[in-house]
């Protein structure tokens, strides 16, 4: 390989960590067992992620110098999920709230068909709810988009 070629692999390298955003930071620090404030810096570095975004999306938060990471099941980023969906009928949602909104709505023992129906499921949807799953070890965000699975239906 010549080192034209070699440069121009590493380049396209670097080039693709800094696309990553901040669900890709969201999904790696899912990752890790106990993720801190700096965890999410390194992670953020050479990527097109910010931290003051993410604390904007409500994925984290600081509480008692606590990093608190915004899952379905956290009070704070599921009440600014749930503003969201019923503010201008759900428009501008991300993947990533779809995917917890339902998330938390199975949880529930709710039906999720009615936003299945009204929202887009999309590749990027399933690629997301694929990516939870890896990243939580937690299969039931695969099972969301297959179909209604409450109890009371069947």
């Amino acid at each position: 390989m010549s080192a034209k070629a070699v440069v121009d692999e590493i380049y396209g390298i670097i080039q693709q960590g800094s696309d990553l955003g901040e669900v890709d930071v969201f999904l790696d620090l899912l990752e890790l067992d106990n993720p801190t404030y700096n965890d999410l810096n390194m992670l953020t570095r050479g990527t097109s992620a910010n931290p003051d975004e993410m604390k904007e999306l409500h994925l984290y938060r600081m509480e008692g110098g606590e990093f608190v990471l915004g899952t379905w099941d956290d009070e704070r980023r599921l009440a600014y999920v749930q503003e969201r969906v019923t503010g201008d009928d759900g428009e501008g949602l991300t993947p990533l709230d779809k995917a917890q909104f339902l998330r938390h709505r199975y949880e529930q023992g709710k039906s999720t068909q009615e936003y299945l129906s009204k929202w887009d499921v999309d590749d990027d949807l399933r690629d997301l709810c694929e990516g939870l799953a890896d990243a939580t070890g937690d299969d039931t965000y695969r099972r969301l988009l297959g179909g209604d699975s409450t109890l009371g239906e069947f």
